[in-house]
């Protein structure tokens, strides 16, 4: 419930405010909705399962892993753009928050090919976001300038809670699991440190962010044999998203002779 009255609170808010896109610089709300995907996956979890694959399955040719997820982001940057250079570039520092619901799944290619879910997890994270515009240029006789796009580079800490159903593949296809146990709660923490892009289409913004991505993961119940009861996994993500920028036009500190 407090979820929901959160989410209702952010659009209640974005509609009473002046939302324009054709702006990068001068934004200070931005709200993200987007999809992720990790294009290269390991660590202690992907090992784990790997291990017991190749046991159970002999004439397995080969072990696939990806993450997908439902993302969130929040961009609060309210700072006065700094000007660089000959005001031909400009940064601006704020801070990010991120809400996403993951899920990893693997996929065991043998005479056809077999998919399952090992993780189901939400994850919480914040830290410092800094927005980069490599062109600006004049928008009145004010000293006032804008840009219709740049780029944003980012870290990330959070925490994570959700479910770890093992060896799916092998259940799936009856082949003796190498635990007693294959499911467990798991909490733990997150971080991601990475660098996006931006551009201002018509009345929305779209982007696309690329980062690494760390997961430290303490499991309720001990399901790989030499791992104990906690693990990690290590990504490279790529997520794409639309953005709703809420501008307030401000005036750069450049020093007046």
């Amino acid at each position: 419930m407090k979820k929901k009255c959160i989410i209702l609170f952010l659009f209640v808010f974005i509609l009473q405010q002046s939302v324009q896109a054709r702006e990068f610089l001068n934004t200070i709300l931005h709200l993200n909705f987007g999809g992720m995907y990790s294009f290269a996956a390991g660590g202690d979890i992907i090992r784990g399962e790997n291990q017991a694959v190749s046991t159970g399955i002999s004439d397995n040719q080969s072990t696939n892993y990806y993450e997908t997820a439902l993302c969130i982001t929040l961009d609060i940057a309210p700072t006065k753009p700094i000007i660089l250079g000959m005001e031909d570039h400009a940064i601006k520092f704020g801070v990010r928050g991120s809400y996403r619901m993951h899920s990893l799944q693997q996929s065991v290619r043998m005479n056809n090919e077999n998919t399952g879910k090992v993780m189901d997890y939400t994850s919480y994270m914040i830290g410092p976001v800094i927005h980069y515009a490599p062109f600006i240029e004049s928008a009145n006789f004010n000293r006032e300038y804008t840009a219709g796009g740049g780029f944003t580079f980012f870290a990330l800490w959070g925490k994570i809670n959700g479910d770890l159903t093992a060896y799916p593949v092998l259940r799936d296809e009856n082949i003796p699991i190498p635990s007693v146990n294959y499911s467990s709660k798991i909490t733990g923490y997150k971080y991601d440190l990475g660098v996006g892009a931006e551009l201002a289409i018509c009345s929305l913004n779209i982007g696309i962010n690329i980062y690494y991505s760390y997961t430290s993961i303490k499991m309720k119940e001990k399901i790989y044999a030499n791992m104990g009861k906690k693990g990690n996994l290590k990504e490279g993500c790529l997520e794409l998203y639309i953005g709703i920028p809420i501008e307030s036009f401000i005036e750069p500190f450049i020093p007046s002779f």
